[in-house]
């Protein structure tokens, strides 16, 4: 294997993150080493900045990609970012809450995080920054993702079809769907940030689990699924480590990129 590996990129929840989302002070040591041989640490994941901020504070990476790839930063630097327009937000917000086979409603903008669930709210966890909106009014306001939760995934499907610069995305094992901007993907702010960067993507590693991890897999020139992704990540990965609760990422890295 060419080890010349310059940037690794991973995903968080089911990925470096183990079940009870905790990472492990042995993957915590095999990042630090990775920065002390020069090779940049990045996650990606669908998860806001202020869903994610505890684990940046904690991993410290050079490059943080949030919101499924809507933004992406470089040393707290913007390098990109893919956002629906606010009338197109707004839109969709109303239809979303009028939708009979939509739960609730989140929705994140570079101002805040609102969802008209005030039991999500009160949960706490990654919801413990978000402010309750009951969206009767318009946010006039770009957004990054509008989030739903939908007895019915194929009514989300037929409703991000009638926006043009909307795409949509499901999570496995979760009723929650994704409305977003159709460029909003891991895959494409991995190109911006490779290009930003002057980084070949053959020199890019890339782990996950999940669909919203296809795209970045396969760009980058290795992708690895962790044993417990999807079937459709591991068809298209180049490699297969241990599972997220075996520390698959970190015992990737050592065997391959830090000898």
């Amino acid at each position: 294997m060419n080890k010349k590996v310059k940037l690794i990129i991973t995903d968080l929840d089911q990925t470096l993150l183990k079940g009870d989302k905790s990472v492990s002070e042995f993957t915590l040591e095999t990042l630090k080493k990775c920065k002390e041989k020069g090779i940049s640490i990045a996650i990606a994941t669908a998860r806001s900045d202020r869903a994610a901020k505890r684990y940046i504070d904690l991993i410290k990476p050079d490059i943080v990609i949030t919101n499924g790839g809507a933004l992406a930063r470089h040393n707290d630097e913007v390098i990109y970012k893919s956002m629906l327009s606010p009338s197109t937000s707004d839109e969709l917000i109303k239809e979303c809450v009028q939708h009979a086979d939509f739960e609730y409603v989140s929705v994140v903008t570079e101002t805040g995080n609102y969802s008209n669930s005030r039991d999500l709210l009160e949960s706490g966890g990654s919801y413990a920054n978000v402010t309750y909106n009951n969206f009767e009014k318009p946010l006039n306001n770009p957004t990054l993702k509008i989030t739903v939760e939908a007895y019915n995934k194929k009514s989300a499907l037929e409703l991000a079809a009638k926006y043009s610069e909307c795409s949509f995305l499901t999570y496995t094992g979760e009723n929650l769907c994704r409305f977003a901007h159709k460029d909003a993907t891991k895959d494409y702010a991995i190109i911006k940030l490779a290009e930003h960067l002057n980084i070949d993507l053959s020199q890019i590693a890339a782990f996950g689990d999940d669909h919203n991890d296809i795209g970045m897999i396969k760009t980058c020139g290795y992708g690895v699924a962790v044993s417990n992704a999807i079937e459709e990540v591991r068809q298209v990965a180049t490699h297969i480590t241990y599972s997220n609760e075996e520390d698959g990422v970190a015992r990737f890295i050592q065997e391959n990129f830090l000898l």
